[in-house]
């Protein structure tokens, strides 16, 4: 029996208790299709005629105009499809097999020509400089889920990569606009809603599939959820979930728009804490990967209940039946979750639990490899002979940082390979 195996027969168990039926992880996930895989070559090949390549499948919009004034001729912009999932059966099997296909192929071609270049991955944003951007609030954070708009973001890592100073400063262009819905539409909507309680839009992509039924049966909440389709960048935001909240007094609404999610009514402050608190603790995978918003609303929901329900220092309840499969299963995020979307929960705590301990030896051995590869650079400095490996002396500098705050066996082997870029810068320097 696989080490896994045990797991999976106790969560099978589980399940069963709380009256769920789970389908095989592999069959739910095939049923999945994936993102276009990027064509790194084809990628390379258009890098000889283009500065901006836009690859097959890529979901991300920028202000193309903003963007070409400030390219310079030595940076290259890829914009390329979310990767999918990591894991077996995925585009990449794991985060050291889209290392060796994507982040090396890319730079061992900026070392062959000399060029640096700029990566729209999904969402996420990076650069050959070593370099991740990040929404820096809520308002940018909305912009870049809910518009799928990265021209911030993509704006700053260019001009990091041009050397310029980006602790100040950003692009000259109006805020993302959001207006409220109109009476017709909230009646529109609110007349779905009474027929259904969650309800997709045509042209949304990613539905939401929940049972309503089970959530309030395990958490007390009675939940609606609406979900659109991407915001179009020349369009304004509708702010349904606010004034919609006030049509279903005492319920919880949540509306998603693209990768964003509006919470209201019922609990709002528990409800706004659990979706920050989501947004912020994933946002670097689903940037990457892409947004499941079914698991999104599932991880806001479990944890606005956990923030509703277990208040530190106060005397203990009664033993529930959530408590006693606690107690199973302490690794187990809690009764309610396994109500909220079961198919796509039970996927996810398997991956999680396969993934998680994968993730911590490969982490290990990442952190291991960079931080002897920082050593060595550290020691070939000391034996330079003053300002002439300045380079060199800044690739140790970033290394030693982003070491500190790498997490992941990919953000480590970035981290080496700086390193490694600064021992090159050494060698060169002396003729060796």
């Amino acid at each position: 029996m696989s080490r896994a195996a045990p797991l999976t027969v106790l969560l099978a168990i589980v399940f069963t208790l709380l009256g769920i039926t789970p389908v095989a992880p592999g069959r739910a996930a095939a049923e999945e299709p994936l993102p276009p895989k990027l064509d790194v070559d084809a990628a390379l090949r258009a890098f000889e005629t283009q500065q901006i390549y836009r690859a097959p499948g890529a979901v991300a919009y920028f202000d193309t105009e903003l963007i070409r004034r400030e390219l310079p001729p030595d940076i290259r912009v890829l914009i390329a499809p979310f990767t999918g999932p990591v894991e077996e059966g995925g585009n990449y099997a794991s985060h050291d097999e889209h290392y060796e296909q994507v982040y090396d192929q890319l730079m061992r071609w900026s070392e062959r020509t000399g060029k640096k270049w700029v990566r729209v991955e999904g969402l996420r944003v990076s650069s050959s400089e070593g370099v991740t951007a990040s929404p820096s609030d809520l308002t940018e954070l909305r912009r870049v889920t809910a518009w799928y708009d990265v021209t911030d973001l993509l704006w700053l890592v260019i001009r990091h990569a041009k050397g310029v100073q980006t602790g100040s400063g950003s692009p000259d262009r109006p805020k993302a606009r959001v207006v409220t819905a109109t009476p017709q539409q909230l009646t529109e909507l609110e007349r779905r809603l009474r027929d259904d309680p969650v309800y997709n839009a045509p042209g949304r992509e990613d539905p939401v599939e929940l049972s309503v039924e089970r959530i309030r049966e395990r958490t007390g909440m009675r939940v609606r959820v609406a979900a659109f389709p991407v915001v179009d960048p020349s369009e304004p935001m509708v702010d349904y979930a606010r004034p919609l909240a006030k049509r279903f007094p005492g319920e919880v609404v949540l509306v998603a728009q693209g990768g964003w999610l509006e919470v209201a009514g019922a609990h709002h402050h528990e409800l706004v804490s659990a979706r920050d608190y989501a947004y912020g603790r994933y946002e670097g995978g689903s940037f990457e990967q892409g947004i499941t918003m079914t698991d999104r609303i599932g991880t806001v929901l479990l944890r606005a209940d956990q923030l509703l329900t277990e208040h530190p220092f106060s005397r203990p309840p009664p033993r529930t039946s959530r408590q006693l499969i606690g107690a199973l299963a302490p690794w187990l995020v809690g009764g309610s979750a396994l109500a909220i979307g079961a198919i796509a929960l039970l996927r996810a705590l398997l991956r999680r639990a396969r993934q998680a301990r994968a993730d911590r030896a490969a982490l290990r051995e990442a952190g291991a490899e960079a931080f002897a590869e920082i050593t060595e650079l550290g020691r070939r400095l000391l034996d330079a002979d003053g300002g002439r490996d300045a380079a060199a002396a800044e690739r140790h500098a970033t290394a030693t940082t982003l070491f500190e705050q790498a997490h992941t066996a990919g953000a480590m082997a970035e981290v080496r390979d700086i390193a490694i870029q600064g021992q090159r810068l050494l060698r060169e320097e002396r003729g060796s």
